[in-house]
């Protein structure tokens, strides 16, 4: 069993009290078992998690984000440039956990404390985007467009399908930009619906037809979307479950890259895990090895290999 001396747990504060306190119930027992110190704190504002987590994150052994992609992403903006980085564990509370699946790890709150207590380590690499970072995925057009629209009072009764209408409406209003990239120095320019930056395989909970990558490869998937429609939904589906993209239409290009420079005209949204809330243009770089994230026992079985 897994040991830690001190574990600051961060939670939305905002959230209902009921549900949340039914929630902390699931996994309190579970980790005060594996903790000598747990610290609980309930984030007061958007930006809370990210402070709390530069501010203090130094300080614990294990930093346990209970919540969604949105918390997670906060989380990883304070703990990217502490010079010592703690342990970090996710117990998913959000409508879709992406990251959380991308690691393996169980989508219900007991047995993601269970895997804190006995689940195994992997050095995560994350990405750095400009001034920000983050850890499952980059994008701009349609997905951004897609994030943006989604209704705040219809995604907390619809869930995830929230998130599906708002991509199914997006793409057929899908425009046309100019991207301009440089990736590990090769000058690229199309046009383009959607550019896509993946470090995870998750995205509204389904998982995303990538060839099988590693957490700790130092090197992220880049996709260029140059027609929008249902021939490219079509393509995206049929690639599902095998892992392969068919290249050879040129609708869609695919590149390997530990860093890259993408600027577009006219300016684009960018979204990060979900977060809309930059523009391009962005510089980013894959930081290797970035944090240690305790993982399901399949992805820690395939960064091993």
């Amino acid at each position: 069993m897994n040991r830690y001396k001190n574990a600051l747990l961060i939670y939305n504060g905002k959230a209902g009290q009921d549900d949340m306190d039914a929630t902390l119930g699931n996994c309190i027992g579970e980790l005060s078992s594996c903790c000598d110190e747990l610290t609980l704190y309930g984030t007061k504002d958007k930006s809370d998690a990210e402070r709390v987590c530069r501010e203090k994150g130094g300080s614990y052994e294990l930093l346990i984000i209970l919540g969604g992609d949105g918390t997670v992403h906060e989380c990883i903006n304070g703990l990217a440039e502490l010079p010592v980085r703690p342990k970090a564990a996710i117990l998913p509370a959000g409508t879709c956990n992406d990251f959380s699946r991308s690691l393996r790890i169980p989508q219900d709150i007991k047995q993601a404390a269970q895997l804190i207590k006995h689940g195994g380590t992997e050095e995560i690499d994350i990405v750095k985007a400009n001034d920000r970072y983050f850890s499952n995925f980059w994008g701009l057009g349609i997905i951004a467009d897609a994030s943006k629209n989604v209704n705040e009072a219809v995604k907390g009764v619809f869930g995830k399908l929230s998130y599906y209408l708002s991509a199914f409406q997006t793409l057929q209003e899908a425009k046309i930009f100019t991207v301009q990239a440089e990736i590990d120095g090769k000058a690229v320019e199309e046009e383009a619906v959607m550019v896509f930056v993946a470090n995870g395989r998750f995205i509204g909970t389904s998982e995303l037809p990538l060839p099988p990558q590693k957490y700790n490869d130092g090197v992220v998937d880049i996709f260029i979307i140059k027609e929008a429609g249902f021939k490219l939904l079509k393509e995206l589906l049929a690639a599902k479950g095998t892992g392969k993209l068919n290249e050879k239409s040129g609708e869609i290009l695919h590149f390997q890259a530990h860093t890259a420079s993408i600027s577009t005209s006219p300016i684009q949204n960018i979204d990060m895990d979900g977060e809309v809330y930059t523009e391009t243009p962005t510089r980013m770089e894959v930081m290797k090895h970035h944090i240690p994230f305790i993982v399901g026992e399949e992805e820690r079985k395939e960064t091993a290999d």
